[in-house]
């Protein structure tokens, strides 16, 4: 995981920053005196910023900038800490303030508004919510963070940033992972009162299977067994809760794989990773690339590529001018 931490003075210099992330077009407030403190953690799966911005600003996502940058293979979940953002297109405006949360795709022309603000900003890639949730589209789902799923899915975000600087990759990676798996249930309903219990069970068989990817039976009866229930209650209460035990294997077994291919220092072949994972060579590769939208070789070696050419892991820049946090 790479950690950059920018104390930036100026409208250019913020103006390009923000457009290596994502391409719009900006109007500032108050141009002379714009100033910004961001700090990013970021792998090749997952990108969490915080902000600290006095100023207002405008942001516009545009056919042009579309076409430079799609930014069609994740999505944006936007998180106030102070301040009230809006998100317009031609069709509706969202307001979010502290105590929400609204998930957003930035492949479509809309209109942001960032107030003087602190805000955290997540980005996840579609395929992580598009396999649970149908495809947002037009939707931009606002979420409650004041209590049940919501408060604890703003109280990992928050800790995930103050852990930082002792957090690896793999461990940021699988964080990001649980925190999506929250956003998912809440955006098809599961943070509901009447349906906590079937949350738990969800998670709970999730645990064994991530816990015991190549060290123990995971066929269903066996899982069911471990667990002190019987198949049929396991079955059945992941089929309540939304789920199958097929699907819930290989996700968690998908991301274990994942986890090994982008960790430099394993030496595992494909077919050694696949064979611990539980599948065929090439019912992996098919699934792998289904799910992340490249075969499990161009992952590990784009990841490879990405490693070598990283910077050193922090990055500041102190200016006796920025507000402390």
């Amino acid at each position: 995981m790479i950690c950059d931490e920018l104390h930036v003075t100026g409208v250019d210099e913020w103006t390009a920053v923000a457009n290596s992330i994502v391409p719009m077009d900006h109007r500032y407030r108050d141009r002379d005196r714009w100033q910004v403190t961001l700090i990013t953690q970021h792998t090749g799966s997952y990108n969490l910023l915080r902000w600290d911005q006095p100023g207002d600003r405008l942001a516009f996502r545009t056919p042009s900038n579309i076409r430079r940058g799609p930014a069609d293979d994740f999505y944006w979940l936007v998180v106030p800490e102070r301040g009230t953002f809006t998100v317009a297109d031609d069709r509706e405006i969202t307001r979010v303030a502290p105590g929400q949360a609204v998930l957003i795709g930035l492949d479509q022309a809309l209109r942001l508004g960032v107030p003087s603000s602190v805000a955290f900003g997540f980005q996840i890639p579609r395929t992580e919510v598009d396999h649970a949730i149908s495809p947002l589209g037009a939707r931009r789902p606002v979420f409650d963070l004041d209590s049940g799923l919501g408060r604890i899915t703003r109280s990992v975000i928050r800790d995930t940033h103050a852990e930082r600087s002792r957090l690896t990759g793999r461990q940021f990676n699988a964080v990001c992972d649980r925190t999506t798996e929250l956003l998912c249930m809440m955006a098809v309903g599961d943070s509901t009162p009447q349906r906590p219990q079937l949350a738990e069970t969800a998670e709970a068989v999730r645990r064994y299977v991530r816990d015991n990817i190549g060290v123990a039976d995971l066929r269903l009866a066996a899982v069911a067994r471990a667990l002190s229930w019987s198949p049929r209650q396991l079955r059945t209460a992941l089929e309540q809760a939304g789920t199958t035990y097929r699907e819930v294997r290989q996700d968690e077994s998908l991301r274990a794989a994942r986890a090994l291919l982008e960790s430099p220092s394993t030496t595992l072949t494909i077919g050694e990773i696949a064979a611990r994972s539980g599948f065929t060579v090439t019912w992996f590769s098919a699934a792998f690339k289904s799910r992340y939208g490249e075969t499990p070789r161009d992952f590990r070696k784009r990841r490879l590529a990405e490693t070598i050419d990283q910077p050193a892991p922090v990055v500041s820049r102190p200016d006796a001018t920025a507000p402390a946090e």
